[in-house]
């Protein structure tokens, strides 16, 4: 095991470690939009109304009887009828695991999206709105609306049979004969895990933000927000909003592990007799590029392929290509294997070469280098110096054994990128090669004592024990860096174990094809020197 190697997979780890913690048809249109800044709607200027964290915070009680269930081919769940929050999604056509007919679970009862708050000057609404009047038509509409003397809130939803979302409005009717000036709110509720892949997402500035941790609080002027929700490592639930105006969103801890978050917008001064109108789109679905760019505005961005992901997305167009032509994901992850090794093979060949010509000089050199070290054993500093003295006079250059470093440094964004496809690709997700089940996850054939026994990160370990016989170390290392290199292969698959096994079978192929490179290398050097 080479320090080129070291360094390459360290610096893999320390930059999948930094990007992780720094860092279908069109629908219908179904609802005709209202202008909400036309002359009946004015913003207020002068005053803006605000929530105090007991109120925004509260916790309804919820029974039975304030739930009302929908459905279509592609998700199920429930609308609440305090607030008109989204509840209890899944998905019916997507499972947990490979073995198992329980479906993905996008909100359960606990999390929630969308619950919508309304505060107004000289009216005085409940914190927690009832819609206590229904209406459905044709299968497809629900109107949800809540009555206040001579104002009316309502929520309209529709759904389509074959879509992945809801359209939505939030409709305000002032039929008065005075101003009636409010605010709207929106409260969501959910997990936050980052080692789960459980965040906060919304677009701002048209760039993925994410909130993967639990702060105590924050706050944020947010003014062309276009959606956000809770995502999850491949699937996705999100409120995307057709609205200009200003919007602040504010996020806070509620319990470990949970989220809070409400988008506050603009103070509204709605005039007598007309009413207010704001569409949205609620996303219910997969990450899957096509589909989530086909719902919203850069909606696709959910599609988190980390700091790469200019790399990272020809990738995963690339591995799609050939699972279209061979049917089966290891294979097609064998093959983009073999195309990149390819692509670096004429640097990777010149690398190794110049790596061998050093070697040759250094062992010739080694005699006198273990002199001046035996010479010089107590005084290190003169040591060094006769050694730097040794390699100018034999014309080495003592950096030039980092050049085997190059090919390695060059590799390392497509190894991340790599890693990052095969880590959130939807299309890997419970596909299977071989013995192994899913490749987009750890290989998990049976435990032992508790720890889960697999094959693949055994054979890839011992794919970098042979390559490191293969490949001699320096004449001028020490036997304490030679003690380290030797269990090299041991710590690097115990840092791969817990690794996707797609990603696990690119190194294994990766070592296995070095190895014959290796080959190649020693017997064209052979046939080099004798020459």
């Amino acid at each position: 095991m080479k320090l080129n190697y070291v360094i390459f997979l360290l610096g893999s780890f320390l930059i999948i470690f930094a990007s992780n913690f720094f860092i279908t048809s069109d629908d219908k249109e179904v609802l005709k939009k209202k202008d909400s800044e036309s002359v009946a709607v004015q913003f207020a200027e002068t005053e803006e109304y605000t929530v105090s964290d007991e109120t925004i915070f509260s916790e309804p009680v919820l029974d039975k009887s304030n739930i009302l269930k929908f459905s279509n081919n592609n998700f199920s769940g429930e609308i609440s009828l305090l607030g008109g929050k989204l509840i209890n999604v899944k998905l019916n056509n997507y499972f947990k695991n490979p073995e198992s007919d329980e479906k993905v679970q996008l909100l359960d009862r606990s999390e929630y999206l969308s619950k919508l708050i309304l505060k107004a000057k000289n009216v005085e609404l409940p914190n927690d709105l009832l819609f206590d009047n229904i209406l459905i038509n044709n299968d497809n509409e629900v109107l949800l609306s809540a009555k206040f003397g001579n104002f009316e809130i309502r929520r309209r939803y529709l759904f389509d049979p074959d879509s992945f979302s809801i359209n939505h409005q939030v409709i305000v009717i002032n039929k008065s004969g005075q101003n009636f000036i409010f605010r709207l709110f929106e409260e969501s509720n959910g997990e936050i895990n980052a080692e789960s892949y459980h965040n906060f997402d919304y677009q701002f500035n048209e760039e993925l933000e994410k909130i993967d941790y639990l702060p105590n609080e924050s706050e944020r002027v947010i003014e062309d927000i276009n959606w956000y929700g809770f995502s999850k490592k491949y699937f996705l639930v999100a409120n995307i909003i057709d609205y200009s105006g200003e919007k602040t969103l504010k996020y806070q801890k509620k319990t470990a592990g949970i989220l809070r978050t409400v988008l506050s917008y603009k103070t509204i001064n709605l005039l007598p007799g007309n009413q207010f109108t704001m569409d949205s789109k609620i996303f219910l679905g997969p990450k899957d590029v096509q589909i989530l760019s086909s719902y919203g505005p850069n909606l696709e961005q959910a599609h988190d392929l980390g700091w790469f992901k200019w790399l990272a997305a020809p990738l995963e167009k690339v591995l799609n290509l050939s699972n279209k032509f061979i049917k089966n994901y290891g294979m097609a992850i064998i093959i983009i294997t073999i195309l990149i090794r390819i692509l670096f093979l004429p640097l990777t060949i010149k690398s190794m070469m110049s790596m061998k010509k050093m070697q040759a000089k250094m062992a010739l050199m080694k005699p006198k280098l273990d002199e001046i070290k035996e010479k010089f054993k107590d005084d290190k500093a003169t040591q060094n110096s006769e050694i730097m003295k040794l390699y100018s006079k034999e014309g080495m250059n003592p950096l030039s054994s980092l050049s085997g470093c190059l090919p390695m440094l060059i590799q390392l964004p497509v190894f991340v990128a790599l890693y990052n496809v095969l880590l959130y690709s939807l299309d890997l997700r419970h596909t299977s090669f071989l013995w192994i089940n899913d490749l987009s996850a750890p290989e998990n054939l049976f435990d032992i004592l508790g720890i889960p026994f697999r094959i693949l990160p055994l054979v890839m370990g011992i794919s970098w024990f042979l390559t490191q016989k293969m490949t001699p170390p320096n004449p001028g290392q020490d036997e304490f860096q030679t003690k380290i290199f030797q269990y090299m292969p041991i710590l690097f698959t115990v840092m791969f174990w817990g690794l996707p096994s797609g990603l696990i079978l690119y190194w294994t192929v990766s070592n296995i094809i070095s190895i014959f490179q290796q080959l190649y290398i020693n017997n064209k050097f052979k046939k080099m020197q004798g020459a």
